[in-house]
């Protein structure tokens, strides 16, 4: 069977071929058009997420006629080639594609046939879910709450299982496979859903309907008809009233039920509220207390704020030492929310204004010092390109004086590793000058001085090479490290080359 032909169709031409089909058509000569065909194949493979191999076949066959048109045979071996290669490459791809698409497919009807297995044996499964955890105040909502928990249970596993069949049907639809086999599969899960969904249509029924049993019982009871007494506390009615909401979020609810319950609550909610409304019109003497402790309090928030605009205040733990004690002192009396807010507002603005400062000090000394970095840097650099026109002395005496501030620097592993392979470098160049300039009865000294330099770069060599081999590099510590191992060892060679050169000067 031709690959090509095997390949899923699609209906609809994307913008990209359109693209190139009009270039093709616009291409006046032979080989100009064979070339726009196999950089589109080309782009095709290349894409990285689920290559669809149709536009491929749709250019190769486009451009495999022109092959018979008149051309120089010099170039239509060259683009014979690469259009045969394209098409092998393009054709195990397509074999890779059918071994996952049938890798895929296995998987699926194992997961199905787990799911039919688990419905078989439902009742052990249920005993695997856990209870129903209540939440807090439903014990004495006066509910039935084994039958919830049964129910609830059962809806519990029955989610799990939609969950599962659900994903399924999702990955059955994803795999790109015959509808034939497509449509067998799909076929088994939609009868696996017959034994599913109906079930737990009807629980929903059953546990919505007893729920807004218990809703018009609670209301009737607790909320007795306007001039009688209630029956029970305001906070005691409101808890009732939250765990009532809170077991709606537990319970698997249908649309009408949640939300006629949602409201029938949130309208004692409001009758409530308005109560206590009532009551705290009657607690003035409270109000006036917290009006006076917080006048009293936003003084000393006043004297935090002017602390922290001091110079001599803004370190980190001065600030926070004095913002936690203010704030355990602010819990120590009776204050409305309104007002708490006020006060943590000012003392958080004063905080994070002091903090900023900290940090930005903070920051403009790490700037200092990495100018410091930068700058010595690059005097190491000039040195080390300029070594040419410099004198002995002069790169002596810049390396010593660069050395001198370098030793007071504090860096990082990989900025050491930069500083030390330049100053090798440099060392290099100073030892050059030295063998223009000293006699013959010097040499022993300047081989020893070559000897110990190319231990110092042997090292720098394993050293470069251990961190390239360490697995948390990003990206660009490797390179780096990269360029130093191959600068590190094209050194060295220049160096046990000078070295040898100075053997044969003293063997004479």
């Amino acid at each position: 069977m031709d690959t090509e032909s095997t390949d899923k169709k699609t209906p609809l031409e994307t913008e990209e071929f359109k693209t190139f089909h009009a270039s093709f058509e616009e291409a006046k000569e032979v080989e100009e058009k064979i070339q726009l065909s196999l950089e589109f194949m080309k782009a095709i493979l290349a894409k990285p997420n689920g290559v669809s191999l149709k536009e491929f076949w749709d250019a190769k066959r486009l451009c495999g006629p022109l092959f018979k048109e008149k051309m120089n045979p010099i170039k239509r071996n060259h683009l014979w080639s690469e259009y045969a290669q394209l098409g092998e490459e393009a054709r195990r791809l397509k074999e890779v594609k059918d071994e996952q698409a049938a890798f895929s497919i296995e998987q699926v009807e194992l997961a199905i046939k787990a799911l039919e297995e688990d419905l078989e044996h439902y009742d052990r499964l249920l005993e695997q879910i856990a209870s129903l955890q209540f939440p807090k105040g439903a014990e004495s909502l006066g509910i039935n709450r084994e039958e919830y928990g049964k129910i609830q249970q059962n809806l519990n596993l029955l989610k799990t299982l939609v969950s599962r069949l659900d994903s399924l049907r999702k990955e059955v639809l994803a795999i790109d496979m015959r509808i034939s086999h497509k449509n067998k599969i799909l076929k088994r899960l939609s009868k696996l859903g017959d034994h599913i969904f109906p079930k737990r249509k009807e629980l929903i029924k059953k546990v919505s309907d007893a729920f807004m049993a218990d809703i018009e019982t609670f209301i009737k009871n607790r909320f007795p008809q306007e001039g009688d007494k209630y029956s029970a506390p305001y906070y005691v009615i409101r808890d009732e009233i939250k765990a009532f909401q809170s077991l709606a979020k537990v319970l698997t609810l249908n649309t009408q039920a949640f939300t006629k319950s949602r409201k029938t609550l949130s309208e004692g909610w409001d009758k409530i509220k308005q109560k206590e409304a009532e009551r705290r019109a009657e607690m003035g003497e409270k109000e006036e207390e917290h009006k006076k402790n917080f006048e009293e309090f936003l003084h000393k928030v006043e004297a935090f704020e002017t602390f922290c605009a001091k110079p001599e205040n803004q370190e980190r733990s001065k600030v926070l030492g004095e913002s936690n004690a203010l704030q355990e002192a602010m819990k120590e009396i009776p204050l409305g929310r309104d007002q708490v807010k006020i006060l943590k507002d000012r003392i958080q603005k004063a905080r994070s204004g002091a903090l900023d400062k900290v940090q930005e000090k903070v920051s403009q000394k790490k700037m200092a010092v990495q100018k410091e970095v930068d700058d010595l840097r690059e005097r190491l650099s000039a040195l080390v390109k300029g070594e040419e026109k410099s004198s002995l002395e002069d790169l002596e005496k810049g390396e010593t004086e660069i050395k001198k501030v370098y030793e007071g620097l504090t860096l990082s592993s990989a900025e050491i590793h930069l500083f030390e392979r330049s100053f090798a470098d440099l060392r290099s160049f100073i030892l050059d000058k030295k063998e223009q300039v000293v006699g013959d009865e010097n040499l022993e000294d300047l081989y020893e001085e070559r000897a110990s330099h190319i231990e110092v770069i042997k090292k720098q060599v394993e050293e470069y090479r251990k961190e390239m081999g360490g697995s948390n590099l990003d990206f660009e510590k490797a390179m780096t490290y990269r360029e130093l191992y191959d600068s590190a060892k094209i050194h060295l060679d220049r160096e046990i080359e000078a070295l040898e050169n100075l053997e044969e000067k003293l063997s004479l």
